[in-house]
C-alpha cells in the first residue's frame, strides 16, 4: 500500500475501533432500560428493526448511486450522522427515565430517533468493505484483512460492555453520553486527517467510469454486460444469505439474552446487566483472539472457516439451552466468538470472491443492506419467539446452521466429485 492508503487504512481502522466501543455501549443496557421504562420486549426489537430497515435502504440506495460509493464521503457523513442522531436518542432515553411523560409519546420518539441513526449507520460499513476489496485481491489476503478490521471492531465489543460496567454506578445513562463522545471525537479525525489525494483519486475514477458509460453506444454491449453482472451477483447470493442468517443470530443472542439470563436465573436488573456485560466482555475477548489467530497466524481457506465457525455456533447454541448454572452458559459466549470470528470473514470474502473487482462497492452495499435487512427481521422474530417461550430463540439458531452445515457439507462432496 502507498502512504496515502496507509493513512486511509489506519483511518478505517481507527472507525472501526470506535464504532465498536460506541454501539456496544448499549448492549447490556438495553433489556434494563426496556424494562426500566416498563415497555415490552417486543417493543425493543421494534426500536431496533425500524433502524436497522433504514440501514438497509440506505445502502440499497448507495449501492445504485456511483456518486455515493466514495468512502470519504460515506465516512464523514456516516459519523457526523451517527454523532447527532445517538445524541439525540440518549437525550430521549434521559428524559424519559428522569421525567414522567406518556408511554405512547415516550416509545413514538424513541422511534424516531433510532430510526434515525440507522440511515447513517450503513455507510461506514460500506467504505470499510469497499476499501478492503478494492485494495486487496486475493481470497487469503481479503480474509485477514477482514479479520483485522473485525479484530478492531471486536476489541470495541471488549471495551465497550468493560466501560459501561465501569460507569454504570455513576448513571444507566453516562455510558450512552460518552458514545455520542467517541462517535463526535471520530467525526473530527475522519474530516480533519483523511488524505485529500485519496480523495481526488476516487473522484477522477468515478468521472472515468462515468465518461466510459457515456460514451458506450452499443446497446447490445450494454446488456451483456448488465447479464454479466447480474449472473456476478447471482453467485453471491449464498454467502449473502450465510451474512443474513448470521446477522440474525447475533442479534437474537444479543437482544434476547438480557431478557434469557434474568427471567432463567431469577436475578434483579442490575445484575442481569452485569452477567449480560460479563457476556460481551467473553465474547469479545475469544472474537479478538481468534481473528488475530486467523489474520497472522492461521490463515484458513473458506472452508476451514466455514467448518470451524458452524461447528462453534451449534455448540455454542447447545450450551445456552442445556446450561442450569449461570457460568456454563456464560461460557458458550467463548464459542459464539469463535463462531462469529470465522464466519464473518467467510461471509463478506466469499461474497467478494464471487463478482468482479469492478463491483467490490456494490456487492459491500449488499452485504450491509443484508446486515440491515436481519436487523429488521431478527428482533421482530426473536422476540415475539421469546413471548411465546424464551428457549425458541435458540431453537430456530440452531435449525438455521445445522440448515447450513448440510448445505455446505453436500457442497463439498459435489465439488470433490465433479472437480
Amino acid at each position: 500500500m502507498n502512504k496515502n492508503n496507509d493513512k486511509t487504512l489506519w483511518i478505517l481502522l481507527s472507525a472501526s475501533l470506535a464504532n465498536g466501543v460506541s454501539f456496544s455501549m448499549i448492549l447490556p443496557l438495553l433489556a434494563p432500560l426496556i424494562r426500566q421504562l416498563h415497555m415490552t420486549e417486543f417493543q425493543a426489537g421494534l426500536l431496533v428493526s425500524v433502524s436497522a430497515l433504514l440501514m438497509s435502504l440506505t445502502a440499497m440506495w448507495i449501492s445504485k448511486k456511483a456518486q455515493w460509493q466514495n468512502q470519504f464521503y460515506l465516512l464523514s457523513i456516516g459519523f457526523i450522522g451517527m454523532t447527532i442522531t445517538w445524541g439525540l436518542f440518549s437525550a430521549v432515553l434521559s428524559y424519559g427515565v428522569t421525567y414522567s411523560i406518556a408511554m405512547s409519546l415516550l416509545f413514538s420518539l424513541l422511534l424516531v430517533t433510532r430510526a434515525s441513526t440507522g440511515i447513517f449507520m450503513a455507510m461506514p460499513q460500506i467504505a470499510l468493505q469497499s476499501f478492503v476489496m478494492t485494495s486487496c485481491t486475493e481470497e487469503k489476503q481479503r480474509s485477514q484483512m477482514m479479520a483485522k478490521f473485525g479484530s478492531l471492531n471486536s476489541v470495541g465489543l471488549i471495551l465497550g460492555p468493560l466501560v459501561t460496567t465501569l460507569l454504570i454506578g455513576w448513571g444507566i445513562l453516562v455510558p450512552m453520553w460518552l458514545a455520542v463522545i467517541i462517535l463526535a471525537l471520530m467525526s473530527i479525525v475522519i474530516v480533519c486527517l483523511y488524505p485529500k489525494e485519496q480523495l481526488n483519486h476516487q473522484a477522477k475514477i468515478h468521472q472515468k467510469q462515468e465518461t466510459y458509460l457515456q460514451q458506450e453506444g452499443d446497446v447490445v454491449a450494454n446488456l451483456k454486460q448488465i447479464k454479466l453482472q447480474q449472473d456476478s451477483i447471482n453467485k453471491a447470493i449464498i454467502w449473502l444469505i450465510l451474512g443474513f442468517s448470521l446477522y440474525i443470530a447475533i442479534v437474537t443472542l444479543n437482544l434476547t439474552a438480557g431478557f434469557y439470563i434474568q427471567d432463567k436465573f431469577q436475578l434483579s436488573i442490575p445484575q442481569s446487566a452485569i452477567y449480560f456485560s460479563q457476556c460481551s466482555l467473553i465474547v469479545g475477548i475469544a472474537l479478538v483472539m481468534m481473528q488475530i489467530a486467523i489474520s497472522k497466524w492461521l490463515k484458513w481457506s473458506l472452508q476451514q472457516l466455514l467448518f470451524v465457525g458452524l461447528s462453534s455456533m451449534l455448540l455454542g447454541l447447545g450450551i445456552s439451552i442445556i446450561s442450569a448454572n449461570i457460568f456454563i452458559f456464560q461460557s458458550a459466549y467463548i464459542f459464539y466468538g469463535i463462531a462469529v470470528a470465522c464466519l464473518m470473514p467467510a461471509f463478506t470474502t466469499g461474497a467478494a470472491q464471487s463478482v468482479a473487482l469492478n463491483l467490490q462497492t456494490k456487492i459491500a452495499a449488499l452485504c450491509t443492506m443484508v446486515q440491515g435487512l436481519s436487523l429488521v427481521v431478527a428482533p421482530l422474530l426473536s422476540t415475539a419467539l421469546y413471548q411465546f417461550d424464551m428457549i425458541f430463540p435458540y431453537y430456530m439458531l440452531i435449525g438455521i446452521f445445522i440448515l447450513f452445515s448440510g448445505y455446505f457439507v453436500v457442497l463439498r462432496l459435489k465439488t470433490e466429485k465433479y472437480g
